[in-house]
């Protein structure tokens, strides 16, 4: 439409006429260059395909069909609904997760090597061995105390002695133990080398030599307690019951005072006995870790020093 118009203000004279249905004859030109009459050609058989209706239907019905919208028999298809295959709270082991879902190569990785930021430096990945000081009981929360068992070499050389043995390691564990759970979740927090400096390692978990999460050593599951509390409820049962049988002898019950107070009684301290009894069977196991626990602690970010462990270089 704007090259039509530009034609029209164009210096050429162009007889400008009304809108003409398909079945009319051709628009006449006068005094047009034969590259102008091309164009307007075009532009007005452009026209009478967008103003008339029934072009501009089948046209846009054509488009439809081809993008699979609507079949070959006129109706509109439904469009089928895509099924989601992350990890959903249903469905945690589908495996359609770990696809690639249409985002570029799988196969290629946008990070690149990096170098160390200090010839002294402990990599995430490696290990600081260590010995327990202190014990381990799940009953209270508490803060424990270990050393290292070995001295620690840097990552890139293993040349550079970084943290030398018998460093003092400081930490806490978690006393919150659910029933049937074995091992105490220790998480370490500071390192105090020999001569006094100290670093602050964050929160590395504590794990066994075969790289088992937590500490496992001695459970006390409390069975005699358990079971004991059940045999002494039972028989607290059993005595309520029998307080409340008929005493007397003869075929028709007729309760007294005594009778009374005695069954009120009975039933009262039954119930609260059984109450009491009942906390005793809901109790968590206790684990113990005994001092002289040999562990690891997972290095879980990078440990860069500034030099090698001198003594008393500060």
């Amino acid at each position: 439409m704007q090259q039509f118009e530009e034609a029209v203000k164009a210096k050429t004279t162009v007889s400008v006429v009304a809108p003409r249905s398909p079945g009319s004859a051709p628009v006449a030109y006068d005094k047009l260059s034969e590259q102008q009459a091309l164009l307007a050609q075009q532009i007005a058989a452009n026209q009478t395909t967008e103003t008339d209706p029934i072009t501009a239907y089948k046209k846009r019905l054509a488009q439809l069909k081809d993008t699979g919208i609507i079949n070959s028999g006129g109706s509109a298809e439904k469009t089928p609904q895509l099924m989601n295959t992350g990890a959903s709270g249903e469905d945690k082991n589908d495996i359609n997760q770990y696809a690639n879902n249409g985002q570029g190569d799988r196969w290629r990785l946008d990070s690149k090597p990096e170098p160390p930021h200090s010839p002294y430096e402990l990599r995430a990945g490696f290990v600081i061995p260590g010995t327990l000081i202190s014990g381990v009981n799940s009953q209270l929360p508490s803060q424990i105390m270990a050393q290292t068992s070995q001295d620690v070499f840097d990552t890139a050389t293993g040349k550079h002695k970084l943290f030398p043995q018998g460093s003092r390691l400081v930490g806490t564990y978690s006393s919150e133990v659910a029933y049937g759970q074995a091992r105490v979740l220790v998480a370490w927090q500071r390192i105090i080398f020999p001569d006094g400096k100290a670093m602050d390692i964050g929160a590395m978990p504590g794990a066994v030599g075969a790289g088992y999460a937590g500490f496992k050593d001695q459970v006390d599951n409390h069975y005699v307690r358990i079971f004991g509390s059940a045999l002494l409820m039972s028989a607290i049962t059993a005595g309520v019951a029998y307080s409340q049988q008929n005493q007397n002898t003869g075929s028709v019950y007729a309760p007294n005072a005594q009778s009374t107070l005695s069954s009120a009684l009975g039933q009262q301290l039954g119930q609260t006995t059984v109450q009491m009894i009942t906390k005793n069977m809901n109790i968590a196991p206790t684990l113990e870790i005994r001092p002289g626990y040999r562990f690891n602690i997972l290095v879980t970010k990078d440990l860069t020093l500034s030099k090698p462990y001198e003594a008393f270089d500060y």
